[in-house]
């Protein structure tokens, strides 16, 4: 269940990876897993589909990039460039905590001549930090995880619907304006 959630959640699909990942370090603290081989499974499957974005980046920039311009308008890939120009590895290092820079930073890393090996040791370490950050915060919850989440329950549902409008609305903008300029194009 750990490596296959983590792999979706690492692919970029809204997927609640992080949360199946703090419920399993709640196991390990109740005692029921082994907390390091969690951490060592979800690292695992982290670091595997960061590989995949990597090499399509590598082999397919163009395509790739292409499609998350579509998805993030024309200034997605030259912002990504720019952090990687700035910040160089620990671009990976913050992508890794944020899923809407992570879907692009990996591509545009490949894309933008950051080296397989340096990838690959900067993406590790930056996996392992990641899932140990949940599965610690499960860990510490341990045999309690049942009263935190029905406290948390509201927030976290308030959070969501707050979080998806968030994403959805400038999509949504983003989508009506093309759609209002090609009707606009027709008419001319």
């Amino acid at each position: 269940m750990v490596f296959v959630s983590t792999l979706i959640d690492a692919s970029g699909l809204p997927f609640p990876g992080r949360i199946l990942l703090v419920a399993a370090g709640a196991l390990a603290g109740q005692g029921r897993r082994n907390v390091v081989a969690i951490i060592a499974l979800g690292t695992l499957a982290a670091v595997v589909m960061d590989h995949v974005w990597y090499i399509a980046g590598r082999r397919g920039s163009r395509r790739v990039l292409g499609f998350y311009r579509r998805l993030a308008g024309s200034s997605g890939e030259a912002a990504a460039a720019d952090y990687f120009k700035r910040y160089g590895a620990a671009t990976i290092v913050l992508g890794r905590f944020s899923t809407g820079v992570r879907a692009l930073a990996w591509p545009v890393a490949a894309a933008h001549g950051i080296g397989y090996t340096k990838f690959l040791l900067v993406d590790l370490f930056a996996a392992a930090l990641w899932c140990a950050l949940w599965v610690l915060l499960g860990w510490s919850v341990g045999d309690r995880w049942r009263r935190v989440a029905e406290e948390a329950g509201l927030w976290v549902t308030l959070a969501g619907i707050a979080a998806a409008v968030l994403v959805l609305a400038p999509l949504a903008m983003r989508m009506w304006r093309r759609r209002a300029r090609a009707r606009g194009a027709r008419r001319s």
